[in-house]
């Protein structure tokens, strides 16, 4: 079942309810440092959002992530930036609150972030897929990828299975 929502700019005042939501998806050691999140959204506020349920501003679900070049891994913990010959977009971190989980919002987010990228003329999209997701975001698109020794390195930074994959 989807839900009325809309996908919009991540902004400064939602950094709150974006570690609440963090903290209902992951395990304490995967939770990122609200400082991290803070300086992450400073650095690429365009390829940040939030999805919010119609009629309410408050974000229960959200998408990070930067420009990239397809085949870097991102370590848990990194700091963003855009790359400057970037030709793809690095989905870093979706994560659905309680209240929105199984009403279609992933997959809205994730179009909303398809479509930038295509926008932008990028190649493709990647993420590391965790919390035994591969299957979910191959329902996306996604396809696993192989790595370098330097991507198994940072894929090593994350707790459990953790997957490259790329669209």
């Amino acid at each position: 079942m989807s839900v009325a929502l809309r996908v919009r700019a991540m902004r400064p005042d939602d950094l709150g309810a974006v570690v609440e939501i963090q903290a209902q998806c992951y395990p304490p050691e995967m939770n990122e440092h609200p400082a991290l999140l803070a300086a992450r959204l400073e650095a690429c506020r365009d390829t940040a959002w939030v999805a919010v349920e119609a009629g309410n501003d408050v974000p229960g679900a959200y998408l990070v992530g930067y420009r990239t070049l397809l085949g870097e891994v991102s370590p848990l913990g990194a700091a963003f930036a855009h790359h400057a010959q970037a030709d793809g977009l690095y989905l870093h971190d979706l994560a659905i609150g309680r209240a929105l989980r199984g009403r279609g919002v992933a997959q809205s987010l994730v179009a909303h972030a398809r479509a930038q990228a295509q926008a932008w003329r990028l190649a493709g999209l990647a993420l590391v897929s965790v919390n035994d997701t591969v299957a979910f975001w191959q329902g996306q698109g996604f396809a696993v990828a192989e790595v370098t020794s330097q991507g198994q390195a940072a894929l090593a930074t994350y707790t459990g299975r953790a997957v490259y994959m790329r669209a």
